[in-house]
């Protein structure tokens, strides 16, 4: 693509916030209701939290695990910068009947909280979803507003699982919310890092009529079209995010160099692989 709309960066929060039913695993009924792979997260967390007292979710999404640990703690603190995300977890806090919650809007990497307000921390599924910078702003934001001995809990996806599943790169034609998208996403070993970028495609152009024959009745199809066939008149609109990723060790120092101890890191085979990191203030 030499010439025309080149993409713009966005914010991972800003992908989910037009998202929010991708991380909504928050269901009526307690534990009991969650799918077998929710209900080992929600217990991985009240498991190692249920000690404390005051516990924040930094990227809480639409609530879920934080509305299961909330009725084993005293009171759950939820932060996201998606709005629309807080707006489901109001929701659905609502609707599971949790009322020791709270939800705000928020940046992870510069809390509204004082220091030491907390005495327990849970990051599910957030670091994945940030730049490197985000990533290195964030943690130490959640050291500030722990308590001394304050505990810490986070999962996100093993990246040694996602390399050895697929290509490096790969590109797919959706239709989306009625628009028409060439997506392509490209994995990074060093740093470890995923790019999704994604073009709007005119489906009146000329690419755009291929990429919907080429779509047929499907939502979403692989497809040998790349960025270098899109031309000026292709693309309406483009953008991209980049997104930190991590495995054992590189999650372990992450929280190490950070000052935290304590800190260990297991697999865990839900989700088709994931890191649960635990640690203390």
């Amino acid at each position: 693509m030499s010439a025309g709309i080149m993409p713009r960066k966005i914010a991972g929060w800003e992908f989910f916030n037009e998202n929010v039913a991708i991380c909504d695993h928050v269901r009526p009924g307690g534990l009991k209701s969650l799918e077998e792979g929710d209900r080992k997260v929600a217990e991985l967390f009240i498991d190692f939290l249920s000690p404390c007292s005051r516990v924040v979710d930094v990227g809480c999404g639409a609530g879920f695990p934080g509305l299961y640990v909330a009725p084993h703690i005293k009171k759950l603190v939820g932060v996201d910068a998606a709005p629309n995300m807080i707006a489901a977890a109001q929701r659905n806090a609502a609707k599971v009947g949790i009322t020791n919650v709270e939800f705000l809007v928020g940046s992870a990497d510069s809390l509204r909280f004082g220091n030491e307000e907390f005495d327990g921390a849970l990051l599910c599924g957030l670091l994945e979803s940030m730049d490197w910078e985000t990533v290195h702003s964030t943690v130490p934001e959640v050291w500030r507003v722990l308590t001394s001995g304050g505990r810490l809990v986070v999962l996100d996806r093993d990246w040694q699982n996602v390399l050895k599943r697929g290509p490096l790169r790969e590109t797919d034609i959706l239709y989306e919310k009625g628009r028409l998208v060439l997506r392509l996403v490209e994995l990074t070993v060093s740093p470890h890092m995923e790019k999704d970028t994604r073009y709007l495609v005119d489906p009146n152009s000329s690419l755009g009529q291929r990429m919907m024959a080429e779509l047929g009745d499907r939502t979403r199809v692989p497809t040998a079209i790349d960025r270098d066939d899109l031309g000026p008149k292709d693309v309406l609109d483009a953008w991209y995010d980049e997104a930190a990723q991590f495995d054992a060790e590189t999650l372990r120092e992450l929280f190490a160099s950070n000052g935290f101890s304590q800190v260990r890191v297991d697999s865990i085979p839900v989700w088709d692989g994931v890191l649960f990191l635990t640690a203390a203030k």
